[in-house]
Order: structure tokens, then C-alpha cells, then sequence
């Protein structure tokens, strides 16, 4: 079901430029969580590395979009990258609900920070707008391999269960949340069912407090459903217990694989076509990059950031091709000798990509993530969701 068909004659005029990889490999949010871990041990400064010097001022806040008055969700993520304060306080108007990404479970049930300090002028702005925050969980850790803990998640949903429902519970009616979204990824398959009994058991703690449960989901399809790295992810149970099932559809390709895109239009309406047969259309969110990521060679990559993909191209004197397969752009240019190879969105790909939400009839749609875009990037997933 090719659904980009029907948004693509609206958006052909559009032009300009602007995480969740399969186990084994280290996504760059787990490895961001990793490096704040390791901080808070030693004391070190935490946080990810940005350069601060291609930040440039960004226009003003893009008109709120259509969606936000007919009831969709248009989540966006809190994370620890440098100006997301910045965007936050600039770009609010486009979102009605906001997953705050600072905390794991440690592996007696407990909530535990992930390394920075608690973004509390984040969440009294976003109090005094109004504006839904979940507390994002994860299982992450300091001594996992890789970052996600699949030990961590095995103890939380396990033996844990009880403790850390209880916790989260707590958790979020203490900071006035609205509601948890579990982000646990690397699960081992042998934790299928206790993924789905800690969802229900934590949606009807949430419920019985008039909160909400978010369940973070990796991009798969039919094709891919029974691999290992998914068989912990029963979509149809996790569909009927949480209120939304957010699919990572993200990190198509990683800076630890070879380059490509890094959400290709075909590989994202196969995970929503697969999505929405397990769970009502109603509660699937389907994610939007604010990044790409910038490649060396085959296994060094970086994140390149949205707003920083103009100055780049600027720089280099390139112009981006469009891939119609994937709906995304990718352009080369050569740095030091060495040649780069750069996969990113533009104005056209975002706004086909956020169109899926009214062709697929979804609940909405989550980005990834404030600090990484501007007010072109809110343009553009405005645009998809009006359509």
C-alpha cells in the first residue's frame, strides 16, 4: 500500500533543504544516554556534542498546524542536544503533547536520571502552555555493550514488574505528567510476553490515575516481523493496552551501517502497513526525523542536524539530489581529502512523509527531536499534516 501516492502531485512543487537501528548496532540516542551516564560517574561535563558554531538564528515560529484543532497528536521529543530550550520556546505552537527523554528504570524497578540534570525550565514552560508531557523511560545503562539493556528490561517487566509500575506511576503523578512513554529497545525475544504484561499492567495503573501510556515500537514489516531483534514487540498486545504505539521510523540506516537513507519513504509505509494491521490506525504515531546523518565511510557516520544542512551545502558549493524511491535527498562533498556522504530531508520529503497521518488515518505523528530543526522543518510537517 504505496500511500505517498496520493500527497505526492501536492507536494512535487515543494523544494529546499532542511533514532532505531536493529540490535547489535549502537543507536545514537543510546549511545548520547551512554556518554551522559558515564558523566555523572565521573563528574565530567555531560551532554552531546554539537557544533555550537553552525547554530544560526531561525525565522520565526511556523504557523500551528491544522492537525493540532482536529484532535492528532504531534509529538515532539525533549532531548539533551545543545538549543533544544531554544526551539522549544520558539516552535511550542506546532505540538500538543511533548515526550521529555531524561530517564531510565534502574534494575530494582526504580526511575532513574540518564545522566544530565532534570530540564525543569522545560517542563514549567511547558506546563504554563498547557502543553501534555510524557516522561520518557528507558532501558538504558551504563554497562550494557551497546547502551539498551536487555537485562534491564528483562528485570523491569519481569520480576520487577509490580515495583516498577508502582515507580512510574508515582513518577509521573509527582511531576504532573501526563502520562509515561516506555521506550525499552534490544529486548530479548524471550521477553515477548512480559513486554505486553508490563504494558497492560502499567496502562491500567496509568488509567486508574487519568494518565496515559505511550509504547515506543521499532519500525518492522511483514517481511521482517518473526527476526529476532522484534519478536519481543507484540504490536497487537501493546496496541490494546497503551494509548498510542509510537514506530521509530527513524534510523532506517545508522552511522554504524552504510550510508542511505534514514527514513525512506518505502521502508516507512511498510512498517505502518504492518503497524496498522496489528493496531487501530487511531493509536499508531509513525516518527519524523529533524536529522540525517553524514558518512565518511561505510561504519563512520555522524548526525547532521536539519538546520545545519543549508550551511553545509553553502559551504561546499553542492546541490542535493532527490531520491524518489526513498523521498529523501543525499548529496557528496569532499572535507580534508576525505570524501562525505550526507542523507538528510527536505521541505518535499518531510511534508510527503507527515502527509502518511491523514492518508493512513494515524493518530498523529512524533519528530525527533527539538534543538536539530527550524522553522522550515515546522513549515514542512505542517504542510503534510494539512493535506
Amino acid at each position: 500500500m504505496k500511500k505517498l501516492l496520493m500527497a505526492a502531485c501536492v507536494a512535487a512543487t515543494l523544494a529546499g533543504c532542511g533514532g532505531s537501528g536493529s540490535a547489535g548496532q549502537e543507536s545514537p540516542r543510546a549511545m548520547a544516554r551512554m556518554a551522559n551516564l558515564t558523566a555523572a560517574r565521573t563528574g565530567t561535563s555531560s551532554g552531546v556534542s554539537i557544533d555550537a558554531a553552525s547554530e544560526h538564528a531561525a525565522p520565526a515560529s511556523a504557523p500551528a498546524s491544522k492537525a493540532l484543532a482536529n484532535g492528532k497528536m504531534v509529538l515532539a521529543y525533549y532531548s539533551g542536544y545543545s538549543n533544544n530550550y531554544s526551539s522549544l520556546t520558539k516552535y511550542y505552537a506546532n505540538v500538543n503533547a511533548v515526550s521529555i527523554d531524561f530517564w531510565n528504570m534502574g534494575s530494582d524497578g526504580t526511575v532513574v536520571g540518564n545522566g544530565d540534570p532534570t530540564p525543569t525550565n522545560a517542563i514549567t514552560f511547558l506546563k504554563s502552555k498547557g502543553i501534555a508531557i510524557y516522561g520518557c523511560i528507558s532501558n538504558v545503562s551504563a554497562t550494557a555493550p551497546d547502551g539498551w539493556d536487555p537485562d534491564l528490561a528483562h528485570a523491569v517487566t519481569g520480576a520487577r514488574r509490580a515495583a516498577s509500575v508502582a515507580n512510574l506511576v508515582s513518577f509521573a503523578k509527582a511531576n504532573g505528567f501526563a502520562g509515561i512513554n516506555i521506550d525499552f529497545e534490544e529486548v530479548d525475544q524471550a521477553d515477548r510476553k512480559n513486554m505486553s504484561e508490563f504494558a497492560a499492567a502499567l496502562a491500567t495503573a496509568l488509567h486508574a490515575q487519568g494518565m496515559k501510556l505511550i509504547m515506543t515500537v521499532p519500525a518492522f514489516s511483514f517481511t521482517d516481523e518473526n527476526n529476532i531483534h522484534n519478536l519481543a514487540f507484540d504490536l497487537q498486545a501493546l496496541g490494546q493496552a497503551a494509548d498510542y504505539v509510537q514506530v521509530m521510523t527513524y534510523d532506517e540506516a545508522i552511522p554504524s551501517w552504510a550510508p542511505g537513507p534514514v527514513a525512506g519513504s518505502d521502508w516507512m509505509e511498510n512498517a505502518l502497513d504492518y503497524a496498522t494491521s496489528k493496531v487501530p490506525a487511531s493509536k499508531v504515531l509513525n516518527g519524523i526525523p529533524a536529522y540525517g546523518y553524514d558518512w565518511i565511510t561505510e561504519g563512520d557516520g555522524s548526525q547532521l542536524f536539519w538546520r545545519n544542512v543549508p550551511a553545509l551545502l553553502s559551504k561546499y558549493h553542492v546541490t542535493p539530489r532527490y531520491d524518489n524511491n526513498a523521498n529523501a535527498i543525499s548529496f557528496n562533498y569532499t572535507a580534508n581529502g576525505r570524501k562525505h556522504t550526507v542523507w538528510n530531508e527536505n521541505a518535499k520529503s518531510v511534508t510527503l512523509k507527515t502527509s502518511l497521518v491523514g492518508a493512513y488515518g494515524l493518530a498523529g505523528t512524533s519528530i525527533y527531536a527539538f534543538g536539530m530543526e527550524d522553522a522550515s522543518f515546522w513549515s514542512a510537517v505542517n504542510a503534510g499534516l494539512n493535506q
